[in-house]
């Protein structure tokens, strides 16, 4: 009797630990393979602790699956990344890049990435700087070549009382193709466009109204029968016309550009005209005025 109770005892024994290992099995089971059974009975020693400069916390959670369930310890670690582990951010110029290698052979290899290089702009300025002539009583030094002339006030307006001699860059005449220098006796000789550079600063060609009404008060040797010059592709030619005709330029007025001042009898000895602009080149008398 003692032997078959202790046989029952012992099939009792072996029931309840098959039991606890049927119901672990069933539980995984039942979670579709991915639940897991974990554990956390590590401890952490005193001296670890210590030296740990940031302490990972535990926090248990419970995870229900099906009719059981399941504890599991979910560990939370601060990370510090340092600074100097990342490369600085790369800013493109334009042209649509990650890095500064990808922008350089686009540039090279692309006629339509924008350019770098640099350009200039020319702006030509007039070397015939503006310069004021200096007046001592009856005598005008233009200061731009030093040359002086005489001057009177004629009708309450300061005229010069010969023909100017300054040397504009361009379109300006001493001699044609025989060589003879006319500018020492009658003055120079200019284009329309060089007369409008050829008086000094504060001085100008006189106007239609002007030159008429200093005509009347005048004697005609007061004015120089210089002739002129025949103008073509910018070069001086014929000279002719000395002591016969005189002729200077005016600001242009309506069909006039000159007035012209004939040495011999005739009708209208003293007239305005209508001179060639580009192919003709006559004497200035400056006036003082802006």
């Amino acid at each position: 009797m003692k032997n078959f109770t202790a046989f029952l005892g012992f099939v009792g024994v072996v029931s309840m630990f098959w039991g606890c290992s049927s119901d672990t099995v069933s539980t995984a089971e039942e979670s579709g393979g991915n639940a897991q059974v974990l554990s956390s009975s590590s401890t952490t020693s005193p001296a670890s602790s210590q030296s740990a400069t940031k302490q990972p916390t535990s926090v248990n959670s419970t995870v229900p699956v099906g009719k059981d369930s399941i504890v599991i310890d979910t560990i939370t670690k601060e990370i510090i990344i340092p600074a100097d582990s990342y490369d600085d951010p790369y800013f493109s110029s334009g042209i649509f890049c990650w890095t500064a290698e990808c922008e350089l052979e686009y540039a090279s290899s692309s006629s339509s990435a924008p350019s770098s290089s640099s350009f200039s702009i020319e702006i030509t300025m007039s070397s015939e700087a503006e310069v004021l002539p200096v007046i001592n009583g009856n005598t005008l030094v233009d200061m731009r070549d030093n040359k002086s002339y005489k001057i009177e006030t004629i009708g309450g307006v300061r005229w010069m009382a010969e023909n100017i001699n300054y040397e504009t860059k361009t379109n300006s005449f001493c001699s044609g193709s025989d060589g003879v220098d006319m500018c020492n006796t009658y003055g120079r000789y200019y284009t329309h466009a060089g007369a409008q550079r050829a008086c000094p600063t504060g001085w100008r060609l006189p106007t239609e109204a002007e030159i008429l009404a200093v005509d009347q008060l005048v004697d005609h040797e007061w004015w120089q029968i210089g002739g002129r010059f025949y103008v073509a592709d910018g070069v001086a030619t014929t000279y002719g016309l000395e002591d016969e005709q005189g002729y200077l330029w005016i600001q242009p007025s309506g069909e006039y550009t000159s007035f012209r001042i004939k040495n011999y009898s005739g009708d209208s000895p003293h007239e305005l005209q209508n001179g060639s602009l580009t192919e003709r080149a006559y004497n200035v008398r400056c006036i003082e005025g802006t």
